[in-house]
């Protein structure tokens, strides 16, 4: 993300119809869902147990799964603009 901007105004700007606590929820997601998804990224699905050293799956893979179904159930929030200036 090589700009910072408030996801919520942004997205509000396309979606004038839309209840606040949508576009609050969806931008909540967004966000955990790129930390989640640059985790992995950068890290792997599969990590180094802290502890054991023994392999393990990313924790953030879990994080990242679970933003993507809630993003996904709410596709009627408009968002292909947001998404292009988050470069996603």
């Amino acid at each position: 993300m090589g700009q910072i901007i408030n996801i919520f105004n942004e997205l509000r700007k396309d979606n004038l119809t839309k209840r606040s606590i949508d576009l609050q929820v969806f931008a909540d997601a967004l966000r955990v869902y790129i930390e989640a998804a640059r985790n992995v990224r950068e890290n792997g699905a599969i990590v180094a147990h802290p502890r054991t050293g023994a392999p393990i799956e990313n924790p953030y893979l879990k994080i990242q799964t679970t933003k993507g179904i809630v993003l996904a159930k709410m596709s009627t929030v408009k968002s292909d603009r947001v998404m292009k200036l988050l470069n996603l």
